[in-house]
């Protein structure tokens, strides 16, 4: 069995080499899928693992309130904030609220800075917040504690990390009680920040958003934005209320209110947007691809019916003229396939984009069982109709 395995696959390889040309036609435009299938494939994988990590947040009946308060300084501006929160403890409807910095989630903008420790430096999002942001956005502690009043009065400038910037820093060490540095210098500790509590997960931009480095800290004087955990079914009533009631505090004062749930939405079509539009234009290349190699196995097959004549009357079943076919499809598809995967993997080699290689290594398997997939179909039908030749019909037409 393994001597006439050999030979068929010798005399295989044999057929393709005579028809080289046409065949490498085939191969190019097999590369060429595959590369437009890992790409679709890497980039869904991706996103569909960053999709089902925990938010680490509630948005439901979470609303953000963005005010201006034409402050002339940060002084004024703390006293207008006081005014706020006294006005807001009035609503009933409101369970709990927090001022933070202007980078809340879902917003369009964005505030990092770099951190140190022990010769160790990374990028990490910087959001101020206030004790009543972790109730109000129903965020869970991993370790440690979130703030207090008391750490207003302290030697060191308390902090909150996420537990993916505290396994950059810290690795399998406890970060409780460790001081990071602003990271101008290794291991600077100019800015005295340490560290009293880890959350797990943080999604602030998007659900697609992969997991990465936060930083809370009290806040101050100058964040006027504000987000607040309303009962449940609260609507544009209450909305247009509390609006109007904070505007009547200062003069020329403006409030927005947003809905978070809104908010988050319209990042996510940001992410959502961009990749069916992708999908659809490498469907449509893919397509196109499929139809030539349908023409082309289609046109090479027909030219050989007197080589599909001569194995019928030599006793070949149907089914062997279709798998040979198949087959002989199969092998052209894995030349084209190898120079494909040469190039894909020197994205997770070469740690492109910051992409685990996981996901690169799913998106190169998932593309060969595409491309497979897609070649078996295309070969399919050209190769039933050679199987089903009478071979005297096409002995007699050759």
């Amino acid at each position: 069995l393994w001597g006439i395995g050999g030979y068929m696959l010798k005399h295989l390889f044999k057929l393709i080499w005579k028809r080289k040309k046409m065949n490498a036609l085939m191969m190019f435009e097999i590369f060429f899928s595959f590369l437009i299938l890992f790409a679709i494939w890497t980039l869904g994988v991706y996103n569909y693992r960053n999709y089902m990590q925990p938010s680490g947040i509630e948005t439901d009946n979470v609303w953000v309130a963005f005010i201006d308060f034409h402050a002339s300084n940060d002084t004024v501006k703390a006293q207008y904030k006081d005014l706020v929160r006294q006005q807001m403890t009035r609503f009933k409807e409101v369970k709990s609220f927090s001022f933070t910095s202007s980078n809340a989630p879902f917003t369009f903008s964005s505030t990092n800075n770099n951190l140190g420790y022990n010769k160790k430096n990374t990028m990490s999002e910087i959001m101020s917040v206030e004790s009543g942001f972790l109730k109000t956005m129903g965020m869970k502690m991993a370790e440690g504690r979130w703030f207090t009043d008391a750490d207003k009065v302290t030697a060191y400038r308390p902090i909150v990390i996420t537990r993916h910037l505290k396994e950059e820093l810290f690795g399998n060490e406890n970060a409780l009680g460790k001081t990071l540095g602003n990271g101008d210098g290794p291991g600077s500790n100019d800015s005295k920040m340490k560290v009293i509590g880890v959350v797990d997960f943080f999604k602030h931009k998007d659900d697609f958003q992969s997991l990465s480095n936060c930083t809370f800290q009290l806040a101050g004087k100058w964040e006027d934005t504000m987000v607040m955990k309303v009962q449940e079914g609260s609507g544009a009533e209450l909305e247009a209320k509390i609006s109007k009631e904070i505007a009547r505090l200062g003069k020329d004062w403006s409030v927005e209110i947003q809905q978070m749930n809104n908010m988050k939405s319209n990042r996510n079509n940001l992410v959502l947007v961009p990749v069916l539009i992708l999908l659809i234009v490498c469907s449509f290349l893919v397509f196109n691809v499929a139809l030539g190699l349908f023409g082309v196995l289609f046109q090479t097959i027909s030219r050989r019916k007197q080589e599909i004549g001569v194995r019928r009357a030599m006793g070949a079943t149907q089914s062997a003229i279709l798998w040979h076919f198949i087959g002989e499809t199969a092998v052209i598809a894995t030349f084209g396939l190898i120079l494909g995967i040469f190039f894909a993997v020197q994205f997770p080699l070469l740690n492109v984009f910051d992409v685990e290689a996981g996901v690169y290594l799913l998106g190169i398997l998932m593309a060969i069982i595409s491309v497979y997939l897609l070649v078996t179909i295309c070969a399919f039908y050209p190769s039933r109709q050679a199987s089903v030749m009478p071979p005297a019909a096409v002995l007699h037409e050759e």
